[in-house]
Parts: C-alpha cells; structure tokens; sequence
C-alpha cells in the first residue's frame, strides 16, 4: 500500500481545523434559535399549538420558526472565517506538538538569490512534515459558561422525558405540532360509516365496509362509494376516486361520495389521519355479447321468420331486436323486430318466430342483424347475415296481385297515382260488391284531393283486403266474415296492449283494463263465432269435429284470462307472446278433412302408448320399492338378533363428531367437515335368522328377475315409439343383476345398495322417456309429424300452442298426470323413489312421507340442538365448523 503524501495530508487537517473553529465561532450566535426551537419541541409534545385554532397555531408556528431562522441568518453572517495559522495552532494544540514547528511550514529563506538554497530550504520543510509525526484535530468545544452548560443538560433531557411520556403518541403529537390543521393520536377518530352501492344495472345488497378492509372487494362499474363522517373538526379528503362530491351536514359531519370507475387503492382522510382505506377491483361494464345462434330464414310449413339468437353481458340484456334492410333499396328502409326476452338475462339463447309476411320484405333476401341493449344501457350489434324472411301463400289471384302492388307501393318503387291506376285496372277482374267498394275506397284514398294521412292507412288495407280474399276463395263468404272479424279484434288487442306498456305504471289504472277486458272478450266472440262455423260446415259435410281438450266451456277462455293477467301486471311482453301464440291458433282454425281424422287417429294410438308406457314404468318403480323394503326388514331383523341387549342408554352425543351429529338429525355434513377416521364397521348379523330368511329372499330374487324382464321390454317400447333409447333403462339393467346376483347371496346389504340405484336409475329413466315424448321421435306411431291444428286445445296445457285430442283429454299428450310423472328435478326429492316416498321407509312400502317422530326420538333431537349450540359458541374450533353451525342454526 503506498504512503500518503504528507502535504496533502496537513492540507486536509487544516481544512477541518478551519471548520471545528468555525462552529466553535458559530456556537454563540446560533444557541439562541436552538434554545427557541427545542422549547417549540416541547410544546409540541404537550400538545400545546395544536390544542389551539388552525389560525392562531399556524402564527405561533411562523413566528417560533420564523424567528429562530432570522436569528441563524443574521448570527452566521457575523462569524469572521478562519486564517490557515489558527487552524495551525488548532492542529498543533490538539496534536500536543511542542515549538509550534508549522510555522517553519510558512516560513521563507531570507535570502534565495540562487536555486542551490531554494532547493535547500524545500528538503528542509519535507523534513519537517515527515518529523511532525500523527496530527489530529478534535471535536469542537466551544466556551460555554456553567448556565449555557447546565441547560445543554436540561433542554435535552426535557424533551427526551416528554417523549418518554408521550409513549407511542410522541411522533403523531410532533407531526401535528409542525403541520397546522392535523390531529394527533390522542383525539378520538371520527365515526365512519361507509358502504358501496350496486348501479341500477347490478341490483343487490349494499357492500359495508370496515374502517380498514383486507380483502379486495369485486364491485360493479359505476358503483357509488359512500360515507358518512361524524364529529369530524375539519373536511374529509376521498382519494382514489375522480371527482368525489362532498356534503357538510353540520358543524361537524360530512357526506362524501363518489363513482368507482377503476380498480384501485380507496382512503379517507381527515386531519391528516385516515379514516378507512379499502382495495377495490372494479368490474367493467362491457357492451353486451349478441350473435346469430344459427341460419334465420321461414319457419317449415309457416309463414313465420325465425330467428335464432344468442346474447351475453354480465349484469343483463334489456332489449334484443333485429335490424333487417333490403340491400340495395335506395330509401334505406329498416325493419326494426323486437325480440322479446324473459326478463332481462344474463346469458340466454332462442328463436324468435315473428309474423314478418305483412312486412314488404317477406318473401325476399335480406341483410340483418341483431342490435342488444344492456341494462346499463351499453349497445352492440351482431355480424350482418343474408337471408329470406318468410311469407304467406295466398291461392287467390286478385290477392297475389294486390300483395305485389302493397308491396311496390311501401317500398317506394311506384308512386300514389300509378297504384290508383293499377287498382282501377284490378277492379275489372271481379263482380263481388264489397271487394269492388274496398277497392274503390282505397283508390279514393290514393288520390292528390284525398284527405291528409288517407295514403297511409292503404298498405294495411291492402293486406286485410288480401286476407279476406283468400279466406273467401277457400272458405266461402261466412267463414271469411269471421276471419276478418277475428283479426279485426286481435289487432284492437294488440294497440290496447301497446298503449297500456307505452303508459307504463299509468296503464295499469281500472279504465285501461277495463278497456282491455272489452276488447279481448271480443276477441274470445269472434274466436267462438269461427269456430262454431267450422263444426257446423262440417256437420253439413258429414264430418264430425273432434271436440277441444279442455274442460271450459269454450277453448279460448282460460288464454284470454292470462293474457289479461299478464297485461294488468304489468307483464306486457308475456302478454303479447300470449296474443302472438293466439293469432296462430285463430290462423290455422279450419274444417277437418278426412285425412285429419286419420292422422289424429294415429296420434290418439301414440299417446295411449306413451301413457301406458308410464304406467308400465310407475308399477315397475312400485314393485322395485317393495323388494327394497323387504331387503331392509330382513336386514334390520338380522342386526337386531344379533346385536347385545339394549340396557335403554343413548349414545353420549358429547363424544360424537359435528358431522355425526348432523348425521343423526338427517343432514349431510358440508365437505371439510371433520370426518371418523376410521370407517365403522357394518352391524353384524345373526348367521341363524339369515339362514330363516331363505325362503322370502328367493321370492325377492324372483321378483327382481321378472322386474328385469319388464325393464327390457318397456326398454325397447320405448325405443320404437320414440326413436331415442332411454339410457338408464341398461343401467337399472345392470344394477337389477347386481341385486339378484346379492340376494343369491344372502348378501342383503349389498342388495339394498343394489335396489336403491335401480330406482335411482327407473326415475332417470322416466324423466329420459317423458323428455323423448314432449320432443318427439321419429320412430313407429309417429309424434314427429306435426300438430294437427285445426281445432284449438286451449289452455289446458297452457302453452297457448294449439292441439287437438278427444275429449276428455288433457295436456300435451291428451292424458291426465299420472303417479310417478314428475320430473324430480328438485333437490328435495334426491331421497325419494319415483313414488314420492323415503326411500324404504315402512316395512310395508306405505306412500306416505307423513311421520310423527315419537318422544324418544324429539327428545333425541333437542340434546343434539343443544350440544350443537354449546359447540357453536366454543370460539376454539376451526373458523368454517363455526360459520357452518351459525348459518344452520339460524333456522332454529
């Protein structure tokens, strides 16, 4: 390591020397500010500026601090600098060097005429510095006199004492001393009471919050924090949110609020301390996700469009409708359809099956979309596909060509006059007075002399006129009087609906549904009046009608009691559905023709066998549950013979687990729940009473070996009727063998295992045989046809579709329920049979769930409520044992 250089060595020396002299010099000018500012210090930690006003602490505060800095200024400018001798004295004092040998350092050669002594003199001050040996300079230590000295004690210690005193307050009372209008720990905080609202568009509870949260909160876009705070001395500050709004309520509480619009890190100060501070991830509002759910395009054999969709948004679709234009129409016309949609959904598809065959784009191709509307009011719109809307096939010539001029004539492609001229033409084609009158009228009305808005009422005119015409061609003039009084009244239905959801709330009021109750009754006349026309043509013609399947007087009544239900509720699009479905069932209406009654023969033999297939399958499920009963008498009598005698003591319910008990009042554990860990081993049986049981056990055996036969057969009934295999008909299969395979045995637990899947499986097997005939099947007897609809059913299945069936018949099928037809989707009926009963309660298979617990088994169940709450309340059991117990025994 090299030696340093001596020079530079006392050229450093020197410099410190000059600084310790220097605050040695500024020691007096500058103990007057530090007296001024400790003593501010300690005021601070008695709390003495800031239990004073903002106003009149901020002056103190200037003028302490102001004054001492003054002070400091005006002293340092005083202190003179310090010469390179006193530093030398200085360096030579605290090295302890005798002689003072620097100044020969700064001395100079008297005489140095030549470089010979110049040379001499300069080895002679590098003796010297090499001889100084270690030089040092020591802290500084100015004159103080015995006063000065005892209070450089006193102050100090002072305020060491104060901090001592102020405990964990001492750096919160400091920063408040210093910052005017900031409160320390030892003011109380202000009460918060702080909550998130939910936007319209998300509808829930409110989130209240904590004064500090520690989880992150998921919370919808445009969601509204906000917070009440009381005896506050100053205005809160909302960070993290743009544009908060704040309210004083009085001298000392405050309302402030904001809109979360990004995830982030939320506080609220006030005073310099926060009140709350919570994490928030803010879910964004995005526009709704709609799509084509396949080809639109006409309905088969309909003069309906359909239209299948798709939507998704998170918070809810309001409104779905479909855009259609004619590409390459000059005027641009759009063809706005609503799709109406059950409630506001968050992820639903379909098909609408609108009646666009008015519009003048039936029977052409077209571009559309579909525009979705969230309801949070975000918009978006679907790919544009190409397709054909549907229209009607009119058989009458005069009709076609009045549907082809209505047609020019909306989409802008022949002007008023030429349509007059056309009609005049049209009129020369006809001797029928009312059609002659109604074309006159409407060439009246296309004229440049006809009244304001007489033009606008032609293209409706035009397609009624259109109507009426077919119906005459094929009906003759009775039947298509009442048509054209049907429709007629449908379309006062259809704007009383209209008005009545355009007045919203106000269109619930009694005139309005007064209003509507005239209108549909009219409608209900005119629908019975066309009616009893066709039953009697028919007659005429020797053919009998099938009556309707409903049990009113007339098949129109129960619809029209819903449609105004639903409109008086104020469910105008269910009720226009409704209408939608009605206007169907009035347009096939029609006398039965022979090949009718035919096909409705079939469909009656179709349905005879769908309902004697249910009955096969609820015997079946019947005779299954009977040998499940007998399977658990035998082995309840087998475990009691062999179980030790009962002294009449209970199990101590204090020794058993939580999910043991629960066990015993019925109930699943939840998962996580502590379990045994070893498994119990299964009750013993008495090999004696096993060996008695022989003879009913191979009676069961040969039951199950029938029953598996006729689970075969209906099996493949089922398969030619419906053309869908029922796929838990194999498994009950499976099952039944591993039940007779048990009972061969003498294994009766196994077989009670066994038998309960098979019933599990018969009751899947049901709901798959009831699902392939509602959607029917393409197999012998035929339910894949169509409906034949030329008589209504009316509401007996109230799904306003119309139907045909014998009288006396009902629903879909034409039958009455039957036992065992339920679906069994509900959790509730996860432990019962196809029967409705507890799986194997009763040693004689009763169906009934109706059971008295007796006094032994209440008193049983109020010990373990007891030992449930006693665990609840023990706060040392694990955090998810407690909440699950809180939430059950809330029930209580």
């Amino acid at each position: 390591m090299a030696e340093p250089n001596p020079a530079l060595h006392l050229k450093a020396l020197r410099r410190k020397a000059q600084r310790v002299l220097w605050w040695e010099r500024a020691w007096e000018p500058l103990r007057w500010p530090l007296l001024l500012v400790a003593f501010y210090v300690l005021a601070c930690l008695a709390r003495i500026p800031q239990s004073l006003p903002d106003w009149l602490h901020t002056l103190l505060e200037a003028g302490v601090l102001g004054t001492a800095l003054w002070l400091t200024i005006t002293g340092l400018r005083r202190v003179p600098p310090v010469s390179i001798p006193l530093a030398d004295r200085r360096i030579e004092h605290d090295s302890k060097l005798a002689y003072q040998p620097l100044l020969s350092l700064t001395d100079r050669p008297a005489f140095a005429g030549n470089g010979e002594q110049g040379a001499i003199w300069s080895r002679h001050v590098e003796r010297v510095t090499a001889s100084l040996g270690t030089l040092r300079v020591g802290l500084p230590h100015p004159e103080t006199s015995l006063h000065e000295r005892l209070a450089l004690i006193a102050v100090p210690l002072a305020i060491v004492v104060a901090a001592v005193l102020g405990g964990t307050h001492t750096p919160s009372r400091l920063h408040a001393g210093l910052l005017p209008g900031v409160d320390d720990d030892s003011i109380p905080l202000p009460t918060l009471q702080a909550w998130i609202d939910r936007p319209s568009y998300a509808p829930g509870a409110p989130i209240f919050l904590s004064a500090t949260g520690h989880t992150t909160l998921d919370v919808p876009q445009g969601a509204i924090l906000n917070a009440t705070i009381t005896g506050a001395h100053g205005k809160p500050v909302l960070h993290g949110i743009a544009s908060p709004e704040q309210n004083r309520l009085d001298a000392e509480s405050w309302n402030s609020h904001g809109t979360l619009q990004q995830s982030g890190t939320i506080s609220i100060v006030v005073r310099g301390r926060t009140l709350g501070s919570w994490r928030v991830k803010v879910e964004p509002d995005l526009p709704p996700t709609v799509t084509w759910d396949g080809k639109p395009g006409p309905q088969k054999d309909d003069w309906r469009t359909g239209l299948p969709w798709h939507v998704h948004q998170t918070y809810g679709v309001a409104s779905l409708e479909a855009e259609i234009n004619l590409p390459g129409l000059t005027r641009g016309r759009i063809l706005h359809v609503p799709i109406p949609l059950d409630g506001q959904p968050k992820d639903a598809k379909g098909i609408a099956t609108p009646d666009l065959s008015s519009d003048p784009f039936a029977g052409m191709e077209v571009e559309g979309r579909l525009h979705a509307r969230s309801v949070s009011g975000r918009e978006s719109r679907s790919d544009i596909v190409k397709f054909q809307i549907a229209a009607r096939k009119f058989t009458d010539p005069l009709a076609r060509a009045l549907v082809a001029l209505r047609r020019r004539l909306m989409l802008g492609q022949q002007r008023a006059s030429q349509a007059a001229a056309e009609l005049n033409l049209l009129t020369q084609t006809t001797d029928e007075r009312a059609i002659l009158a109604a074309l006159g009228l409407e060439i009246a009305s296309l004229q440049k002399d006809a009244p304001d808005g007489s033009a606008d009422r032609v293209p409706g005119e035009l397609w009624a006129l259109a109507l009426y015409l077919d119906d005459l061609r094929r009906d003759g003039p009775d039947i298509a009087d009442a048509a054209a009084e049907v429709r007629a009244a449908q379309q006062g239905v259809q704007q009383q609906l209209d008005h009545m959801r355009d007045l919203g709330d106000k269109g619930h009021t009694l005139p309005e549904q007064e209003e509507l109750q005239r209108r549909t009754q009219a409608l209900k006349d005119a629908l019975n009046r066309r009616m009893q026309l066709l039953f009697s043509r028919a007659a005429q013609s020797g053919i009998v009608m099938p009556q309707s399947g409903t049990s009113s007087a007339d098949p129109f009544s129960d619809e029209m009691r819903r449609l105004q239900s639903e409109a008086n509720q104020g469910h105008g699009d269910e009720a226009l559905r409704r209408l939608q479905q009605m206007e169907d069932m009035a347009e096939r209406m029609r006398q039965a023709r022979p090949e009718d009654l035919k096909a409705l023969a079939e469909q009656m033999k179709t349905q005879a066998e769908a309902r004697a297939q249910r009955a096969a399958l609820h015997d079946l499920v019947h005779r299954e549950t009977t040998l499940l009963d007998h399977t658990q008498s035998r082995l309840s009598a087998a475990q009691k013979a062999a179980a030790p005698p009962d002294d009449g003591s209970r199990p101590d319910v204090s020794q058993m687990s939580t999910a043991d008990l629960l066990r015993q009042l019925g109930m699943q554990p939840p998962p996580g729940m502590e379990q045994p860990t070893d498994a119990k081993p299964p009750a013993p049986v008495d090999p004696a009473m096993v060996a008695a049981q022989s003879e009913a056990r191979r009676a069961d055996h040969a039951l199950q070996r029938a029953l598996q036969r006729v689970n075969d057969i209906l099996s493949h009934r089922v398969k030619d009727l419906t053309g869908k295999p029922a796929t838990a008909f194999d498994k009950a299969k499976t099952d039944m063998q591993t039940a007779r395979e048990a009972l061969a045995d003498r294994k009766d637990a196994e077989a009670q295992t066994a038998e309960q899947k098979v019933l599990a499986d018969l009751s899947e097997a049901g709901k798959q045989m009831r699902q392939n005939q509602k959607s029917g099947g393409s197999g012998k007897g035929g339910q894949g046809g169509g409906s034949l609809s030329f008589i209504p059913s009316g509401g007996a299945g109230g799904s306003g579709q119309p139907q045909h069936g014998a009288k006396g018949q009902q629903g879909d099928d034409g039958d009455q329920p039957q036992a065992g037809d339920e679906d069994g989707d509900d959790d509730d009926q996860k432990d019962q049979d196809p029967l409705g009963r507890k799986l194997g309660e009763g040693d004689k298979g009763k169906d009934s769930d109706a059971h008295i617990p007796d006094k032994s088994a209440r008193d049983r169940a109020r010990d373990i409520e007891r030992e449930l709450r006693r665990r609840a309340s023990d706060r040392t059991r694990p955090q998810s044992e407690l909440d699950y117990l809180e939430r059950l025994l809330k029930s209580f």
